[in-house]
């Protein structure tokens, strides 16, 4: 790829990721911040959301730069992939929200707030990807491939069990029932229900800890590191860390959910 037809793409998706979240603003705006009694869940504020989709918008800004200059580095094209998966789940929340809420006449609603369940940990996993090869788009040693397939293998579990069990979509829309849920007995008394669950909470696991994992790797790079290559992976970690953190506490807290609902329709039974 020549590097206008790069800058083209990366600016093209750049758009593409503004124009989703001024889609998904314009929807939250519409819908309002109160669910309808008999609904769990809770819906953030115009503030918080406002913050957060500019926020956001800075990871395909980013991307689009770096793809433009440097398009055989991985590392803005990371970047721009974190920023489209975001904004789309981001506009298909907002959409689920306004269609199952407010205006009843937009239809699938349902099947978006599926969507954008799916689409949050394809978006973690591209996260660790980020970590890993930041700067350079490469790893150091073939140990490190271990982490990455671990974040691959996690984020697929997770997802397939989320796509899949007959439950509520408690990761994004906890009043939303999984239209594609699979109720069926498998075998020994057990049920996809419990299949699903598994793979949902292994998947969580092994994700959340190769994203623990991941940030080793830039602190090692930091003490080898001389020179730019030393600021960049400095600047990098200021911001790294506690995205990281921030967004390993909110796995936890999600895995910590499915177990307590897990138990919760176990103990009722």
């Amino acid at each position: 790829m020549g590097h206008r037809t790069a800058a083209w793409l990366a600016w093209l998706l750049c758009a593409l990721c503004v124009a989703l979240i001024a889609l998904a603003l314009l929807l939250d705006f519409l819908t309002g911040e109160v669910i309808p009694q008999g609904m769990p869940g809770e819906r953030p504020g115009p503030g918080f959301a406002i913050l957060t989709g500019v926020l956001s918008l800075a990871f395909p800004t980013v991307g689009a730069l770096i793809a433009s200059r440097l398009p055989t580095n991985p590392i803005g094209w990371i970047f721009c992939g974190m920023g489209l998966l975001y904004t789309a789940g981001r506009f298909s929340s907002a959409y689920a929200d306004y269609a199952l809420v407010e205006n009843f006449a937009f239809s699938g609603g349902e099947y978006m707030a599926w969507f954008s369940t799916c689409l949050w940990f394809a978006t973690l996993t591209l996260g660790v990807f980020l970590v890993l090869l930041f700067p350079d788009g490469r790893l150091p040693s073939r140990w490190w491939r271990l982490v990455a397939w671990t974040a691959i293998f996690g984020a697929t579990l997770v997802t397939l069990g989320t796509a899949l069990i007959p439950d509520y979509l408690l990761a994004t829309h906890p009043y939303v029932e999984n239209p594609f849920g699979i109720m069926a007995v498998i075998g020994g008394g057990y049920t996809t229900y419990e299949l699903f669950g598994a793979s949902r909470f292994i998947g969580m696991t092994l994700l959340l800890t190769s994203s623990l994992a991941s940030l080793l790797l830039p602190l090692l790079r930091l003490h080898h590191k001389r020179g730019n290559e030393r600021q960049q992976n400095k600047w990098f970690l200021f911001a790294a860390v506690p995205l990281t953190v921030f967004l390993g506490l909110m796995e936890l807290e999600l895995l910590i959910v499915n177990l307590n609902y897990d138990f919760g329709l176990k103990f009722d039974f």
